[in-house]
């Protein structure tokens, strides 16, 4: 648990601290005889709570979030583009140094920028659905939920030959009747093992590529972004840090696949290069 408190930016950590302090005096509650008639009520809806929004832990919605069987590769993935401003670079970078990522790409951004999906695709990445636009998508009916994802899910395989198999809700969260729907529809939950808040405004390349370097390990899957869904600056500083840490990770021994092969590679499956 350390390494990922370690990639967190110092204003997160202080909210996260003031929380548990607020919620001491709610201890002495717990401990009264009246409160034992809603604790299970209490209890059920504090584990849907965090299914929703710590998508790690694997309650109901099962995410692949860590490769637990492979010894000396990690997935890189990009969520929130294409951006025409970063994403062709990003891709001259990983061509350079031969590496395969995976990118969760948002479709109404896709049908903007096409030339660079296809661009994704022919350089031998993975596509995979990010949603039709960046919203909060638990907050959505299911109806509602299954029509958008349906309009995206359109609008991407109408510009990729390729077998879009992998979703990752904005910001991770999704409910579990969400969930339950995708996996009717044939799409796996794609989570994450380390973040390190890249978008943040403030944030620098080098603090960018400290927490890369300090908290990946072998089997991680590492969320990066190629673009931000909510603001106009673009991804300077995660450019500049991959160019950074991606020689550095090379030189640890790490190799780097789509999501699917490293999905496979858990799984035992044999991997076709």
């Amino acid at each position: 648990m350390y390494r990922f408190w370690r990639v967190l930016p110092p204003r997160v950590k202080r909210r996260f601290l003031l929380f548990l302090g607020a919620g001491l005096p709610f201890c002495s509650v717990i401990l009264k005889p009246g409160f034992r008639r809603i604790a299970p009520l209490m209890a059920g809806s504090g584990m849907l709570a965090l299914d929703i929004f710590v998508p790690q832990l694997n309650l109901f919605s099962k995410s692949f979030w860590r490769a637990s069987r492979v010894t000396q590769a990690v997935s890189l993935t990009f969520d929130d583009g294409p951006d025409p401003r970063i994403t062709p670079g990003l891709l001259d970078l990983l061509a350079e140094h031969q590496v395969k990522a995976s990118f969760f790409v948002l479709a109404e951004r896709a049908k903007k920028f096409p030339e660079i999906v296809r661009r994704i695709e022919n350089e031998g990445h993975e596509l995979a659905f990010h949603g039709l636009d960046h919203q909060k998508i638990w907050k959505l009916s299911l109806k509602n939920f299954a029509e958008k994802t349906e309009k995206g899910l359109g609008i991407l395989r109408s510009l990729s030959s390729q077998n879009i198999t992998w979703y990752r809700p904005p910001h991770g969260f999704i409910r579990f009747d969400q969930y339950l729907w995708l996996r009717k529809k044939g799409l796996r939950l794609a989570g994450w093992t380390i973040g390190v808040w890249d978008t943040d405004q403030e944030v620098t390349p080098e603090e960018i590529s400290e927490r890369v370097l300090t908290s990946l390990r072998p089997g991680d899957i590492l969320l990066l972004h190629d673009g931000v869904a909510d603001r106009l600056r673009p991804q300077w500083a995660m450019l500049k840090a991959l160019e950074n840490t991606l020689p550095v990770l090379r030189k640890q021994g790490l190799s780097f696949l789509t999501l699917s092969s490293l999905w496979a590679l858990n799984q035992g499956e044999p991997l076709a290069f």
